[in-house]
């Protein structure tokens, strides 16, 4: 935040501003520049509101435990059923075994910033001549509207500049995008049983990929790094984090406390400590809200861009693409018509051609979640409170 230019009273004798009267005529005109450019850019500056005022420390002890029920269990990142607890038995239970209780924790400072946006520039001559209805409430402040244009745009503009990671795996020798599939599987299961926000998720891989992409890491470090990016992303979009020592605790002992340290430094390093990116969970929010959209929706078109998150190939689209084919997916899925609407057109800047690629992907990835073995998503969304969205039959094709 820039602080403003403060005046001083020059504590100078009559004498010694006599002497000193060229001076301190330049030192006003001086101050006076400056204190017109801090205005400015004072304006500038509360315009905009920074992420890291989303950084909260963590709670007590106590409170950063896991829940009772799963606790004892500890399972190796190579496992596919990675962090169910047993039923008693030794036997592995599902995802619905251990719902957490539902978190009385406010909403993070992304999802009402991004909830409460503005309406955004017209994108093509289409739009220009057609009144759109708002779809923001100005009256509640909570929202903070005026804020959320300069936020959305920053999220546009850091997308664009960000380069794609579609090829990233080339620099890696030790670890393949197979085992980024298994980690990231596993760190779905660690998210959820933390009852973690659902920004803290895409945050973390958006971490993992971005660290992965631009330094080289063993096997045996991999593992460090997803956990390392767990906390991370909890510590900047959450209200609390996990302890240090249950994640170590997760990981089966697997790493010390120091090298989960050492390797967040690393990491905060390596990125600059540039955490405020565009994630899928933001564009989600936006596009969602411009699509009117009611629970059963919401909780499709998340899970369908929760089944992307382990796949390789949906590196090479970026996240606001992503985010409008799995919306444009869940609703064709969802025999809704207009499948791609004016105001989606506006809000998510792609016609309904650009999509079909990044769309057919996702298709592909509804189509074997049930069969194949990274299956944390699709057990988790067969849940009752998420509406079944698993359940829900996949698209054969896109309508022509």
């Amino acid at each position: 935040m820039i602080q403003p230019t403060v005046k001083t009273t020059l504590q100078a004798t009559l004498a010694q501003r006599t002497l000193k009267s060229k001076n301190i005529l330049n030192i006003n005109k001086s101050t006076s520049v400056a204190t017109i450019s801090s205005k400015n850019k004072e304006e500038a500056v509360t315009s905009s509101i920074s992420k890291n005022a989303a950084v909260v420390v963590p709670h007590e002890a106590t409170q950063g435990q896991l829940p009772s029920d799963g606790a004892a269990v500890v399972v190796p990142l190579e496992a596919t059923q990675g962090l169910l607890p047993s039923d008693g038995n030794g036997n592995p239970s599902t995802v619905s075994d251990v719902i957490p209780k539902k978190s009385k924790r406010r909403r993070s400072y992304t999802s009402l910033l991004m909830a409460g946006s503005k309406l955004l520039e017209g994108c093509g001559e289409v739009m220009k001549l057609e009144k759109l209805p708002s779809i923001d409430d100005n009256c509640n402040q909570l929202e903070v509207a005026e804020y959320v244009d300069e936020i959305y745009q920053y999220y546009w503009v850091t997308e664009a500049q960000n380069p794609s990671m579609e090829n990233y795996m080339s620099i890696q020798t030790d670890i393949t995008a197979h085992m980024r599939g298994i980690l990231i599987n596993w760190l779905i299961e660690v998210h959820f049983k933390f009852d973690l926000m659902q920004e803290t998720l895409y945050l973390m891989v958006t971490l993992l990929d971005r660290y992965l992409s631009q330094a080289s890491v063993k096997k045996n470090e991999m593992q460090l790094v997803g956990l390392t990016a767990l906390l991370l992303a909890s510590k900047y979009e959450d209200f609390w984090h996990p302890r240090v020592k249950d994640l170590i605790s997760i990981s089966a002992e697997s790493y010390t406390r120091d090298q989960m340290l050492a390797m967040e430094r690393l990491i905060l390093k390596q990125l600059k400590f540039r955490l405020n990116v565009a994630t899928p969970y933001v564009f989600m929010l936006r596009f969602l809200k411009a699509a009117q959209s009611d629970s059963k929706l919401e909780h499709l078109a998340f899970y369908l861009i929760e089944l992307c998150l382990v796949e390789h190939e949906s590196l090479k689209f970026k996240p606001s693409l992503l985010c409008a084919s799995a919306l444009y997916v869940a609703r064709c899925t969802l025999h809704m018509t207009p499948a791609w609407t004016p105001l989606l057109c506006k809000h998510a800047r792609y016609e309904e051609s650009q999509l079909r690629d990044c769309a057919q992907m996702i298709i592909r990835s509804h189509k074997a979640a049930g069969k194949g073995q990274l299956r944390v998503s699709y057990e988790k969304y067969m849940r009752p409170d998420l509406s079944g969205a698993a359940t829900i039959k996949p698209l054969d094709r896109l309508p022509l």
